[in-house]
C-alpha cells in the first residue's frame, strides 16, 4: 500500500514539473495567436491554467498523504507505540537526523524490503531525505521566477544583453574621465599651442631636457639641428611629438613618455616649432627631408 502512495505521490510531482517545462514550448506554438489576440492574454491564460492545475496536484498530494497517514496508524498502532517510547529515548541529534534523512530504523528494514534482490543484497524502499525534497521543491519556484523574469514578462536582461549593457556604461565611464582629463593628448590628437606661457614651458623644459643634445637655441649638437626645415623622423606637430614621446634609441635618444606628461609634451614640441627660422649661430648641417610647414596652421 505504500509503494501504491509513493508512486502515486511521485507521479504527481512529475505531472507538475512537466506542466512548468511545457509552459514556454506551449507559448511558442500560439505565436500566430499572439499576433491576433495579445501575447500578454495568451500568457497569462496559460499561467491562470498552471495555477489551477498545481492547486489541484497539490491537493491529491495532500489527500493520498492523509490517507496513507490513517491507513499506516491503523494498521501499526502498536509499533508506533513503541517508536514513539523509543523516540522520547533518543538523542536531541539523533531526532534531528531522523527528521533531516526521514530513514527507517535498522530494526525495521523489513516493512521497506522489496522483492528485489541482488546476490542476496535485498534493495529497500527508502523514502528520499526531506531536506532533497525540499531543495528540489525550490528549484522548480526558482525555475518558474527565472521563466517569468526574463523571458515572459521581460523585466530582466539575459547574460549577452547586461554584457552589452555594462560594457556601454563601461566606455561612458571611460570617455568621461578622458574628456575631463588635462592629458588626454597624444601623437593622433596633438595639436600646436599658441599660448604663450605653454609656449614658455616648453622653451624651458627644451633647456632642461634637450637643450644637452639639440643645442641651447636648437642648433643642434649631438642631435640634429632643430631650428632649419628639415626634419628626420617628420616636422609635424605629431611627428615631434611622437618622437619625443617615443624617443629614437637606435640613436641615443631616450623616450620621454615616463619622464614628461603629455601636455608637457606638447608644450616642447609647440616651442620646437617655434624655432624654425630663427638662424641660430652656429647651426648643424641640415638632416632629413624638407618638411613646408603651414605658418597659418602651425602643423
Amino acid at each position: 500500500m505504500k509503494k501504491r502512495i509513493q508512486k502515486t505521490s511521485a507521479f504527481s510531482l512529475l505531472l507538475l514539473a512537466m506542466l512548468f517545462v511545457s509552459a514556454p514550448a506551449n507559448a511558442q506554438n500560439t505565436a500566430n495567436f499572439w499576433e491576433a489576440y495579445g501575447q500578454e492574454v495568451v500568457v497569462w491564460g496559460i499561467l491562470t491554467l498552471e495555477v489551477i492545475m498545481l492547486i489541484v496536484v497539490i491537493t491529491m498530494y495532500v489527500v493520498v498523504k492523509v490517507i496513507a497517514k490513517r491507513v499506516m496508524q491503523t494498521q501499526q498502532t502498536s509499533a508506533t507505540e513503541s517508536i514513539g517510547q523509543k523516540a522520547n529515548e533518543d538523542s536531541f541529534v539523533q531526532r534531528i537526523m531522523k527528521r533531516l534523512t526521514d530513514a527507517v530504523p535498522v530494526d525495521r528494514e523489513e516493512e521497506i524490503m522489496t522483492d528485489h534482490a541482488y546476490d542476496g543484497i535485498v534493495e529497500l524502499d527508502n523514502n528520499l531525505p526531506p531536506w532533497w525534497k525540499a531543495m528540489f521543491y525550490l528549484t522548480i519556484v526558482f525555475g518558474l521566477a527565472y521563466l517569468l523574469h526574463f523571458h515572459v514578462f521581460d523585466t530582466g536582461d539575459l547574460q549577452n544583453e547586461e554584457y552589452e549593457k555594462q560594457m556601454a556604461m563601461a566606455k561612458a565611464e571611460v570617455d568621461a574621465y578622458l574628456a575631463t582629463s588635462a592629458n588626454n593628448i597624444d601623437e593622433s590628437n596633438v595639436t600646436f599651442v599658441e599660448d604663450e606661457g605653454r609656449i614658455a614651458n616648453g622653451q624651458t623644459l627644451f633647456v632642461q631636457k634637450c637643450a644637452p643634445c639639440h643645442g641651447q637655441a636648437g642648433e643642434g649638437g649631438v642631435g640634429p639641428n632643430l631650428a632649419d626645415s628639415y626634419w628626420i623622423h617628420g616636422g609635424s606637430v605629431n611627428d615631434i611629438f611622437k618622437t619625443i614621446k617615443y624617443g629614437v634609441p637606435a640613436k641615443g635618444m631616450i623616450p620621454w613618455n615616463s619622464q614628461l606628461s603629455p601636455s608637457e609634451m606638447q608644450d616642447i614640441s609647440s616651442f620646437i616649432i617655434t624655432l624654425e627660422g630663427s638662424n641660430p649661430p652656429n647651426p648643424k648641417e641640415p638632416q632629413g627631408e624638407l618638411y613646408e610647414r603651414d605658418k597659418m596652421a602651425m602643423k
